[in-house]
């Protein structure tokens, strides 16, 4: 299963990479705009559309464990392969589809399809690259992931599919062409892939959950993913933060959270690399850290400002924190990840999104029984806790708070 690694990049590498930035382009013209389309085509009342697009949280929670947890088993690219696929239906039902119940079903497609991609692709990466260069491509691929994101809806404006079944037919085409793409180089040898570990012992059930008891006794994972979740607690859903208080405070409170969240992606993007080179010359516990203080800074200019110039130099700060941080904690399971378990961990690191629910709803029970101040302030102090989280694990465990390696071998999980 292990092989050496390559001087140069493998291609699959740099397709893995390229393809997240096709794939969140798709994703960015359709999932922004699902409530309008299901409120202008499907007729449906407010509350079904948010039971509908909220039930994708939990079911992306699960399938990121189930799909990397399968990619150890049946290896990573039939998984991913049977992910795009999965998309690219989902979306032919959403174009096609017309009953309510039909639209549940095909959201709850996709989101298992979309969120068994995702650790996957982070588990191949790493299967591919040697340790020293694992953080620079986890920063690429999630600086065109970002690009996608940011631009996905300005194209979809532009182009007139905003809230249109059109949208869905054309992301689909999209996951085809990707789909092409990749098992294409697959079957001409192109991509470099080796078999699965060999665990052929007991049934397919009995193996995943011998990973699930392996992931629920590693301390060290559960200590990361509690200090995860604190992180997505404060900036996964940020913009639902902003969009409360500067509704309530705010006369033109649209107008500046526009404005603010496109500083967000600007600043993503034009910072991913820099974080990335700081990753790689210290470590990413480090990086977490500055990453978790600057995020808390960030929090406490929103809870100070007045002006929108005083919300853009916010978000600008939060921005940067957020730059060191995500690439960061996919190199920190990288590290503590059993090499025949890897998709299983990076799978399991998706329980994290359950903050996503929790920096909200607590935001909002603050915000609600105070202001807008303490919301800011209260939700940021879990980014300072979960750097204490990170740093008190760093030191536990070994190897975890150095640079990695400039150079070591890479295997290949097909």
């Amino acid at each position: 299963m292990t092989e050496s690694a390559p001087d140069r990049p493998p291609f699959l590498a740099k397709l893995l990479v390229a393809g997240s930035g096709i794939m969140s382009l798709a994703v960015a013209i359709t999932v922004p705009f699902l409530a309008i389309f299901l409120a202008r085509e499907m007729d449906m009342a407010p509350t079904t559309i948010g039971l509908l697009i909220g039930s994708s949280v939990f079911f992306s929670i699960f399938a990121g464990f189930l799909g990397g947890t399968l990619s150890d088993i049946f290896g990573r690219t039939r998984v991913l392969l049977c992910s795009m696929l999965g998309v690219a239906m989902s979306f032919v039902g959403f174009y096609l589809g017309e009953h309510v119940a039909l639209m549940f079903v095909f959201n709850a497609t996709l989101a298992l399809s979309t969120a068994s991609f995702s650790p996957v692709g982070k588990a191949l990466l790493s299967d591919l690259l040697p340790v020293g260069e694992r953080v620079r491509w986890f920063s690429y691929q999630y600086l065109v992931a970002n690009v996608g994101f940011a631009v996905g809806p300005l194209i979809g404006v532009y182009l007139g599919l905003s809230g249109g079944r059109t949208a869905f037919l054309v992301a689909a085409v999209a996951y085809g062409v990707y789909f092409v793409l990749l098992a294409g180089s697959l079957r001409t040898g192109r991509a470099v892939v080796a078999k699965p570990p060999e665990r052929t012992e007991g049934t397919v059930l009995s193996r995943f959950l011998d990973s699930a008891r392996a992931v629920a006794t590693d301390r060290r994972l559960l200590c990361l993913i509690i200090a995860g979740l604190l992180l997505e607690s404060v900036h996964l859903r940020i913009s639902a933060l902003l969009a409360q208080d500067l509704d309530m405070d705010f006369a033109d409170g649209a107008r500046i959270l526009a404005i603010v969240m496109a500083t967000n992606a600007i600043t993503v993007v034009v910072f991913q690399l820099f974080a990335s080179k700081f990753v790689m010359r210290r470590d990413p516990v480090t990086a977490i850290v500055v990453g978790g203080v600057l995020m808390f800074a960030g929090m406490a200019g929103f809870a100070t400002a007045t002006t929108t110039w005083h919300f853009v130099v916010a978000m600008v700060v939060f921005s940067v924190g957020e730059t060191f941080i995500v690439p960061s904690e996919f190199a920190v399971i990288d590290r503590i990840a059993p090499e025949d378990r890897r998709g299983s961990y990076f799978g399991a690191q998706t329980f994290s999104q359950l903050g996503g629910f929790v920096g909200p709803y607590l935001g909002g029970l603050l915000l609600a029984t105070w202001n807008g101040t303490v919301m800011f302030f209260g939700i940021g102090s879990l980014a300072l806790l979960s750097a204490a989280f990170y740093l008190v694990v760093g030191r536990r465990v070994p190897g975890l708070m150095r640079p990695a390696p400039e150079k070591e071998a890479a295997g290949v999980s097909g």
